[in-house]
């Protein structure tokens, strides 16, 4: 992702994240049984930094957080430090299919990552569920936070809202992706490796305070819908226009839906969780 967009997004985010408390305070119990033990924390495709920023003061204990992302560029640009957390932090280029060397063979682990799973195709899921639940090994805890559901509502309403939405949740399903189904995906391969898992509505909940993200949305939301069908280009203008409109009056709201997913490994004898 353009780092721009995600310094645009980081306060949405983060206010967002913050519905799922009750997931975090079942993580925060799971890891905090450990004695003092340092928690290794693998954030998968972390960009410029923002999980770590969110979630890290939230943890308990001392940390090691291993920042690993596919683009240096971005990566180079998280911050190096996090006000309040006893944290230690590395960088690492791999992608999804290499996590699983970063994985430390014992003591306690956690693997998170935000706004990453719509973007993964069905294997690159399976990859990193089975980092998550492995078959034969203790699994790990996880925090996969912010995907987004493909359940968007924009007032006022806009005759092309459903076209629009429906090229651009194709856009997000090409090559082998489930896209807007990516957390429902995530969550059904977890569980057939026997983790207990749980999800928790993330939704952005945007107005005109939000402008420049709005902007930012709308516009990009547009191009990947034209992208997706070239023919949609001048009813797609329009709707960008109208958009614009609502925006400059204070009259746009924008409610962009997201899913936070917690998986804990299993107690032995509990079976499959759900």
């Amino acid at each position: 992702m353009p780092a721009d967009w995600l310094a645009l997004r980081r306060a949405a985010d983060h206010r967002a994240r913050e519905r799922a408390a009750g997931l975090l305070r079942r993580l925060g119990d799971h890891v905090g049984e450990r004695t003092g033990q340092e928690l290794v924390v693998l954030d998968i495709g972390a960009g410029t930094g923002s999980n770590q920023a969110w979630l890290a003061p939230r943890l308990p204990g001392p940390q090691r957080w291993v920042l690993v992302d596919h683009d240096p560029d971005l990566l180079g640009q998280a911050g190096a430090a996090v006000p309040g957390a006893d944290v230690t932090t590395r960088r690492a280029v791999a992608t999804v299919e290499e996590v699983h060397s970063l994985v430390p063979s014992g003591g306690e682990v956690l693997v998170t990552c935000a706004a990453l799973l719509d973007l993964l195709t069905v294997a690159q899921l399976n990859a990193l569920a089975d980092v998550i639940a492995p078959t034969g090994r203790p699994g790990v805890a996880a925090l996969l936070s912010l995907t987004v559901t493909g359940d968007v509502e924009i007032s006022p309403p806009h005759q092309a809202d459903a076209a629009v939405t429906a090229a651009f949740d194709d856009h997000q399903r090409r090559e082998d992706r489930p896209g807007p189904k990516a957390t429902e995906a995530m969550a059904a391969a977890l569980r057939r490796r026997g983790a207990d898992v749980e999800l928790a509505a993330t939704d952005w909940e945007l107005d005109a305070s939000d402008e420049s993200l709005v902007r930012r949305y709308l516009q990009d939301r547009a191009a990947v819908a034209v992208e997706q069908d070239a023919t949609l280009a001048p009813l797609a203008r329009e709707w960008l226009a109208a958009r614009e409109g609502s925006l400059m009056d204070g009259s746009l709201r924008v409610r962009v839906g997201h899913l936070d997913l917690l998986s804990l490994p299993s107690e032995p004898g509990s079976g499959s969780g759900g």
